[in-house]
Formats: C-alpha cells, structure tokens, sequence
C-alpha cells in the first residue's frame, strides 16, 4: 500500500476541474478515470460534486505519480476541460439562475493547478524571474493567485492559459517545480468544506464573498441590481449569487469607499473577446465608470490591438480590495454572458 508521502519519485498534483468537465473525466460508472489511471500508473481521487474549492465553482482533482504521470493526466484533464459542452456556447440555453453556468469562455484555454505556498515560492522565483522565465519559454500566461485574506489556506491558484501546446510546456515547468520542493506534498486534503474564512458553504456558488441569504435576502440583491440598471433586462440574473459586497455598494448598507479600505488591495485579471468590449465601456466608457463606483474597484482595459498571448482577447485588469475586485469581476461577466445571449437571439445586432 502507497504511503500518503508517496513512493520515491512520486509525487502529488492539484488540479482544479470545472463542473462541466467532471462527468467526461470520470466516464459513464467511473471507467474513463479507472482507465486513464490503468494508462498512467497514477493514483487519482476527486473531490464530491459539491465540494468546490475555495471561491470557486472548480471541483479539486488530486493526481498522485511520477511527474511523468502528472503531465499525462494533466494533458488529458486538459483535453476535457477544452471540450465546452454546447449548452455553455449557447448563452440562450443558460440557465440564467444558476450563476454555475454562465461560463466563462475562456476557461477552457486555462489549465489552474493549486499548489502549496512553498512551491508557489518556487515557481515566482527571486523577483518574478522564474515564472517569467517560464511564461517566455512555454508562450503561456502564468498568474498565481494572491494569498487570501483570513482564511487559513496554505496554498496558491495557479492559473494557466494559451493554446495547449503553451499550457503543456508551462504545466511540465511547475511540475518540475513540485518536484524541486521538499514539501510539495503538505496539502493533500481534497475537501474544502470545513475551511474556515470567508467561505460560505450554504452558498452553492463558492463564491466566498456571496453571503447566506439570512444576512443578505435575495430580494435585497435583486432590487439593488434593479435599481444599478447595470446588468440589462437580465436584471434578476444569478440573484443567489449576487456578492453580498455589491448588494451592500449599492443598497447603501456599505459604501464603495468602505469596501475599498476593508482590505489589502487585490489584482485580478479577466479576458474578454474583443468584440465584446464594448459592452463593458459602454457609450463614452459610462459603464465602466459606473461599475467602478458602485464596487469600489479600479477597471482596466487593455488598449485597442494588445491581447493576451495567443488569443483575441483583451486583458481586463481590476484592483480593490478581494470583495470590490469579486463584485467587478461578478459585473464584467454577467454583462459580457448577458451581451452574448442578445447576440445569439439577434446576430444582426452588432456594436
């Protein structure tokens, strides 16, 4: 019987699989991961349906092997995550109340593995150097995820994205990186559902900034988003998911201000296709600056011809503190799966 260290030359991977793509990695009863374990020699164990990761919607997937293992687990967990079932293309057929749904496209150019702090140190390396390196060696864009505020989490979203073969290059390098660091197997717990901070767990969205509808009723959130006018006729749209922080902006029970001084600054990065910018500026940038104040977080998009590596999109950048930065990124996406559904019901309809 394996040790939970591992045998010598094994060692331990944390992947993060979106909800959509669990059902074709496990397979119909369990044979496709039965199988893909059988092909790799690697152990695989996945969190429960429900039991997502910290502020996310992502189920935890760990992968115990030889590093060789990990990258051919990894390339199929990939291959999966690529594969957008049609329903989530189709903004029309979302199910607007399940805020799980509204995709965001560009996931599936992502590969996000989650790392102890002391390999994240690793894979940054003295003054950025090392991820840079690996970002200029493989193509692909590396981001790691700050350290979250007050919760007791001792490790690090990294998130991937690019085409495949960049993800692939860039994936390889921080296994190597798992492999350089001594504690790489500190974390290998894959239920999250006793982590405490702010991570409600009556709340189905993961979101850790969404509060239990006792503090926050959904009819709060819904008026607040009403009366912002922000998200369009999809108005009501993921009222359960609705950010306690943006509900309090603009019900008046928080102000932007407050939201911005509760906490250390954050960065979060977003894409959106570049055609969809638009919808995010508004008529003489007016959304944006209404998005801006009523969360409390600083927007930026990238100018006009700079995307991010190997794709159309535009780099949104949002500072603030994590639950300003939560409620603009919770914004931008709703209006951007709001926009595409009007598109897809009337593609005359361009602007």
């Amino acid at each position: 019987k394996r040790s939970n260290t591992g045998e010598e030359g094994e060692y331990f991977l944390k992947v993060l699989i979106p909800s959509y793509a669990a059902g074709s990695i496990i397979g119909k009863g369990g044979q496709t991961i039965v199988q893909l374990q059988k092909e790799t020699g690697a152990t695989i164990k996945l969190s429960k349906s429900k039991d997502f990761y910290p502020g996310t919607t992502e189920r935890v997937c760990l992968v115990q092997g030889t590093a060789e293992a990990l990258n051919a687990v990894h390339s199929f967990i990939a291959e999966k995550v690529r594969e957008i079932p049609q329903a989530m293309t189709k903004p029309e057929v979302v199910n607007i109340l399940q805020p799980q749904t509204t995709m965001n496209p560009d996931r599936a150019k992502q590969a996000k593995l989650i790392v102890p702090n002391s390999t994240a140190g690793l894979i940054i390396g003295k003054g950025g150097a090392t991820v840079k390196a690996v970002m200029e060696q493989s193509g692909a864009w590396v981001q790691l995820s700050q350290k979250p505020e007050g919760i007791n989490l001792q490790e690090r979203v990294v998130t991937v994205s690019g085409e495949p073969e960049q993800v692939h290059k860039a994936v390889s390098a921080i296994v190597q990186k798992v492999q350089e660091d001594p504690q790489s197997s500190s974390c290998l717990n894959i239920s999250y559902a006793n982590v405490a901070g702010p991570v409600a767990n009556s709340n189905p969205t993961g979101s850790p900034y969404a509060s239990p509808a006792d503090v926050l009723p959904a009819a709060a959130a819904a008026s607040a988003a009403a009366a912002s006018g922000l998200l369009g006729p999809a108005g009501l749209a993921g009222v359960g998911a609705f950010p306690a922080a943006l509900a309090g902006a603009a019900g008046g029970f928080l102000t932007a201000e407050k939201l911005a001084a509760e906490s250390a600054k954050e960065l979060v990065e977003i894409a959106v296709p570049e055609n969809l910018v638009g919808a995010i500026l508004g008529k003489g940038g007016k959304t944006l600056v209404e998005y801006q104040e009523l969360t409390g977080a600083r927007i930026q998009i990238s100018k006009k011809g700079e995307f991010l590596p190997g794709t159309r999109n535009r780099r949104v950048t949002i500072t603030g503190s994590p639950a300003a930065t939560q409620a603009a990124q919770y914004l931008i996406s709703q209006r951007v799966t709001y926009e595409q559904g009007v598109r897809a019901s009337n593609p005359q309809k361009v602007g």
